[in-house]
């Protein structure tokens, strides 16, 4: 495991071309969020995270996977696209990942309140799955889910497939462990409260359709050290690089606490 409290600019150009396996992450949204030492407003966002993620391109491996969690604000909702669009390699799958659904006249799932007479809630955000050309494997069987005789006859679709599970879809009901922002613990989220944390299943979700089972992660933006806990969890190797000295230590401890 190698850990760096450091801009991610500085660190990824001394990581050794086409030597990572797996990359995952959630970058800064720039919708003014209340970050501990940074400021969560850019004038420069889609250029500044372009230029990472090609940076990123360079050190993965050419069957690689670059997986990056986004979100648009309602009033500029083309910008995630826009980043994505610079970005060297290929779009291969285009994720949505439903922080929060209505089904059957209910609302499952975490979202972010709203007072606005003119925008929903938003329940959801990009989830972009990137490769070098677009056709690199995945493990459908990994990440594929069982067939359930609530959602579907299961003895049937075994017997029409010989298999028991299902590809999954390109659009993930994924939640958090708490029911809301504020209730997410300090062990999560740590005394600085970081304030956009994703969940260890969406980290381990990825990581099952990449198919990778031996090598290194890297999270250039580290966060609370989510995909670093994971990379522990499956026994991966991991780098992870935290511009903010609080939320590096406590991912680090985060990190090496787990799994003892």
């Amino acid at each position: 495991m190698q850990l760096f409290n450091d801009d991610c600019l500085k660190v990824l150009p001394t990581i050794p071309d086409n030597s990572i396996d797996l990359i995952i992450t959630s970058p800064p949204y720039n919708l003014g969020l209340k970050y501990n030492t940074y400021e969560d407003s850019k004038s420069d966002y889609i250029e500044w995270l372009i230029n990472i993620f090609n940076k990123c391109c360079n050190v993965l491996k050419d069957d690689g996977h670059l997986f990056i969690n986004l979100s648009s604000s309602k009033e500029n909702p083309f910008t995630a696209y826009k980043i994505a669009e610079g970005i060297n390699w290929k779009l291969q799958n285009n994720i949505i990942w439903a922080k929060s659904v209505e089904i059957d006249g209910y609302v499952r799932g975490y979202n972010t309140p709203t007072s606005s007479k003119r925008f929903l809630k938003n329940g959801w955000e990009h989830l972009f799955h990137f490769t070098k050309f677009g056709n690199t494997k995945i493990d459908l069987k990994s990440s594929g889910v069982p067939y359930n005789n609530k959602y579907n006859n299961a003895e049937r679709m075994f017997k029409k497939t010989g298999k028991k599970w299902t590809a999954t879809t390109n659009c993930w009901h994924i939640t958090y462990k708490s029911k809301a922002t504020k209730e997410i613990t300090k062990q999560i989220a740590g005394d600085k409260k970081h304030p956009a944390i994703f969940p260890e299943n969406l980290v381990e979700k990825c990581l099952k359709v990449s198919g990778i089972k031996k090598g290194k992660i890297l999270d250039p933006f580290m966060g609370t050290g989510t995909t670093g806990l994971v990379a522990k969890k499956y026994k991966l190797n991991f780098i992870g690089i935290e511009l903010d000295k609080d939320y590096f230590k406590h991912a680090k401890n985060r990190i090496e606490s787990a799994f003892i």
